[in-house]
């Protein structure tokens, strides 16, 4: 199955599940306990930590953290595990058509602090992404291999909104005509649920 956020990132091939954490998270939970659930894509624009990343370049995740800015700045610590990993790119998924395999950081919040962009970049994580860590961890409780598709839409720093806004159409565009090679993605992911 392919999911999107929706709310104006909406895809004629992805089910919507919601924006952000929570509503990813429970959206994504009605699906599940709704339906047999194969495979889980998701595909959705995303944040670049360091301009190590193109505009529009594509790239693949099997990786989330959920860090919050204030952990990188010693105001915040939390008890929970904020990383989680699939590992199924490692062995049943080619991803010779993006950039490179990467980790992606959630939160409700975006990014606009260039430094703690680069902090983030600088501890291997790449891209940023609302929805994704949530995502990850609906799939581990149901077992559901997962992995993300990403279009670099913007910069984390002080003009990020305005940069996501002027290429967001080009971002879903990209990713609209990459949809067989999503799909097939998801097909591949579905042979190999609960091994």
């Amino acid at each position: 199955m392919i999911v999107c956020a929706g709310n104006g990132e909406d895809f004629a091939f992805a089910k919507s599940v919601g924006v952000g954490l929570i509503e990813s998270a429970m959206g994504l939970m009605q699906i599940c306990q709704r339906e047999s659930v194969d495979s889980l894509v998701f595909i959705g624009s995303s944040g670049a930590y360091s301009k190590e990343a193109k505009l529009f370049d594509l790239y693949i995740a099997d990786s989330a953290t959920q860090i919050e800015l204030s952990f990188l700045q010693d105001k915040a610590y939390t008890p929970l595990d904020n990383h989680i990993q699939s590992g199924i790119l490692q062995e049943n998924v080619s991803y010779e058509t993006f950039k490179d395999k990467v980790i992606v950081n959630s939160s409700n919040y975006i990014t606009t602090d260039e430094n703690l962009a680069l902090q983030l970049s600088k501890a291997g994580i790449l891209l940023e992404n609302m929805e994704f860590f949530s995502i990850m961890k609906i799939a581990q409780y149901f077992n559901i291999p997962c992995v993300g598709v990403f279009c670099v839409s913007n910069y984390t720093y002080q003009n990020a909104h305005n940069e996501f806004i002027a290429n967001h159409q080009k971002v879903k565009e990209i990713l609209s005509y990459h949809s067989e090679l999503i799909q097939q993605i998801s097909a591949n992911l579905a042979q190999h649920k609960g091994l």
